[in-house]
């Protein structure tokens, strides 16, 4: 009996753990495909997709200097689309104009490194037309999902914000949600 127990909890804990490298080597691998349309788009494809079977485009590539992080943006923020990436929410701001552009990722892949943000740092988001923003982080958050206060689009000062589950390292749903704002710098776009 305590040997089949044994097995049970070793293939159990083997299998959690396999599935949870399958997916950060699928979340690394599309980065990847993703950089490859991306580069399309950066030379005038609308409709570049990254595999020919995607329901998704690259729409802004995201980095974080500081922490050597960056990722490719996808069109929506279906479980689907964020399994690959972060997602554009739909009625965002485009990248540097005015209102609010929201970014959503999963905490355990394409936003873990926002665990290490600090207020001060420098965010680039580049949009399809190749102008990369720069925006500085100006604020964090941790909220109830259903108060996150965010609303895409609208007008004002153009701002970026980024969000994920939390707490970072979480293996459970949660309804909690780390938020960083980031406010266009005055120089707006970088030169190319």
């Amino acid at each position: 009996m305590r040997f089949s127990l044994t097995s049970a909890l070793l293939l159990t804990g083997l299998f959690l753990l396999g599935n949870g490298m399958y997916m950060k080597a699928k979340a690394q691998l599309s980065q990847v495909l993703l950089s490859h349309a991306w580069e399309k788009t950066l030379q005038g494809s609308a409709d570049a997709r990254p595999w020919p079977w995607a329901d998704v485009t690259v729409v802004a590539k995201l980095q974080l200097p500081r922490l050597h992080a960056s990722a490719m943006v996808l069109t929506g923020t279906s479980g689907e689309a964020l399994a690959f990436g972060p997602g554009l929410m739909a009625g965002s701001a485009a990248p540097g104009q005015p209102g609010l552009t929201l970014l959503a990722g999963h905490r355990d892949s394409h936003f873990a490194f926002l665990q290490h943000a600090r207020i001060g740092d420098a965010i680039s988001l580049t949009g399809p037309d190749g102008t990369p923003y720069t925006y500085t982080l100006t604020e964090t958050r941790i909220v109830d999902e259903d108060a996150s206060f965010l609303t895409p689009g609208g007008t004002g000062t153009a701002t970026l914000a980024l969000t994920t589950c939390y707490p970072f390292g979480g293996m459970t749903p949660t309804r909690q949600r780390f938020v960083a704002i980031a406010t266009l710098d005055d120089s707006g776009a970088l030169p190319h």
